[in-house]
């Protein structure tokens, strides 16, 4: 079984990234927030992976932190919850921050994050909030480990904390721009079933490193929208 590897990026897209490993290539599936903090293509990266077996497939799936690849198992073995249903509630926010939902029961947040709806929230609470506490109190560890991973560039080098840190605030700023924009279209009438696809479209675009400000993604976001409706009628 994979359990992580070291190679060249040599492609992401908001679904999965293409790894080389000594002239091998990787197809890995790859959650949002793992994606937003991977360098730029063609530089060496590690990526902790977890190899899902089944009858007809095998799947590779990748994550930026041992603790992210510990949240995602955790997931997955939740009834009714599938890999795909695990990489959009990891998409959101990283498993630090998904702990941190299910162990303060916060359904409203979990049923926000698409394909996520109010009985697999519940269920993702009672049957995960024990193992979440267990995981958050070993945070600490995998924290300086996602640390060290993170600062490795292709030569070997470390990369200064402020470059870190500019990632850091960088994810931040995409968060905001998207809680704006939402906040904006609820403002002006718009159901969150109406604007949803437009909204994660643009927070797609941003992790793959597009810089796009909120008065463009709102000029965008209604016109889009308005033609949407246009067609409708």
């Amino acid at each position: 079984m994979i359990g992580s590897l070291r190679g060249i990026l040599i492609n992401k897209n908001p679904e999965s990234i293409l790894l080389d490993v000594n002239g091998v290539g990787y197809e890995l599936e790859v959650p949002a927030s793992t994606l937003c903090l991977l360098p730029p293509s063609n530089q060496e990266t590690y990526i902790y992976v977890l190899t899902h077996v089944r009858e007809d497939a095998i799947r590779l799936f990748g994550f930026i932190s041992h603790f992210d690849k510990k949240v995602f198992q955790e997931l997955i073995s939740v009834s009714g919850v599938g890999p795909k249903a695990a990489l959009a509630l990891l998409g959101s926010v990283d498993g630090h921050d998904l702990c941190e939902i299910i162990n303060c029961g916060q359904i409203a947040k979990l049923t926000a994050i698409p394909g996520i709806g109010p009985k697999t929230a519940e269920r993702l609470i009672l049957e995960l909030k024990t193992k979440v506490q267990k995981l958050l109190a070993r945070h600490k560890d995998d924290v300086e480990i996602q640390k060290s991973n993170i600062t490795k560039n292709i030569a070997g080098s470390i990369i200064t904390e402020n470059k870190i840190t500019q990632k850091i605030e960088q994810k931040i700023i995409r968060r905001q721009i998207v809680e704006d924009l939402k906040s904006g279209l609820t403002n002006l009438g718009y159901k969150d079933k109406q604007f949803t696809e437009v909204v994660n479209s643009f927070e797609q675009r941003m992790q793959l490193g597009e810089e796009i400000t909120l008065e463009v993604a709102l000029k965008e976001a209604l016109c889009k929208l308005s033609e949407r409706i246009l067609q409708k009628n």
